[in-house]
C-alpha cells in the first residue's frame, strides 16, 4: 500500500532531481555565455549569462525549499512546514525582478554610452544552442511541476522560457549588427527587461495570494 509519506518522499525526489538538472544546465550556459560575452564585449550576452547564474540559484532555492517544506510537524508547527515551498517560490520571483531591474539599468546605460561589439560565428552558435537548451529546461520543469504540483518548479520553468526569449533577442540583435552594422541589442534588452520584471511581479502576486489563503 502506498502511504501519503511515501508519496511525499517520491515527490521530493522528483523535484530535487529536476532542480539538479537545472543547476547543471544553467552552470554550463552561464560559463559559456560569460566567456563569449567578455570576448565579444556584448552587454546582452553578459546579462544573459548573469540571468542563467540566477536560474542556477533559483534551483538551489527550490531544493532548500522542498527539503524544509517536507519536515515533519513539530510543537511550533503542528500543521507542518508546507508553506516553505511557497516562500521559495516568492524568493525565485524576487530574483527574477532583481535580474530585470539590473538588466534594464545596464541596457539604458549602453543606449546612452554605446560600445563596439565583435560578434563572430562562435558567439552566434553558442547563443543559438542556449535558446534550444533553455526551451528544453523550461518545458521539462513545467511538465514536472504539473506532475508533482510544485509552484517553485513552475516558477523556474517559466523563468527558463523567458530566458530563451532573451537569448533569441540577443541572437536577432547579433544578426542585425553583422548584416547592417546597426546596434539594437541594448534596445531589445531594455524591452525584454521590462517583460522580465512584469513576469516576476505577477508571479509574486500570485504566490502571495496563495500564502494569504486563496
Amino acid at each position: 500500500m502506498i502511504t501519503i509519506e511515501t508519496e511525499i518522499v517520491k515527490r521530493q525526489k522528483v523535484i530535487i532531481r529536476t532542480s539538479i538538472v537545472g543547476i547543471i544546465g544553467n552552470f554550463f550556459l552561464a560559463a559559456f555565455k560569460a566567456f563569449v560575452g567578455i570576448l565579444t564585449n556584448s552587454i546582452a550576452i553578459i546579462l544573459d549569462a548573469v540571468n542563467n547564474f540566477s536560474d542556477m540559484l533559483s534551483s538551489i532555492v527550490t531544493i532548500v525549499g522542498i527539503l524544509l517544506a517536507n519536515k515533519a510537524p513539530d510543537r511550533r508547527h503542528p500543521m507542518g512546514h508546507g508553506r516553505y515551498e511557497y516562500l521559495s517560490t516568492a524568493i525565485i520571483a524576487v530574483i527574477i525582478i532583481y535580474i530585470g531591474v539590473t538588466a534594464i539599468r545596464e541596457s539604458i546605460n549602453k543606449i546612452i554610452n554605446p560600445e563596439d561589439v565583435s560578434y563572430n560565428a562562435l558567439s552566434i552558435i553558442i547563443v543559438a544552442v542556449a535558446i534550444v537548451v533553455k526551451i528544453f529546461i523550461g518545458i521539462y520543469f513545467r511538465k514536472t511541476a504539473k506532475k508533482v504540483d510544485s509552484d517553485s518548479l513552475h516558477a523556474s520553468g517559466t523563468d527558463a522560457l523567458f530566458d530563451s526569449v532573451i537569448s533569441f533577442a540577443t541572437l536577432v540583435s547579433a544578426i542585425i549588427y553583422l548584416t547592417t552594422g546597426f546596434k539594437t541589442e541594448a534596445y531589445l534588452a531594455t524591452i525584454i527587461s521590462v517583460l522580465i520584471i512584469r513576469s516576476g511581479l505577477v508571479m509574486l502576486r500570485e504566490i502571495f495570494s496563495v500564502i494569504a489563503g486563496e
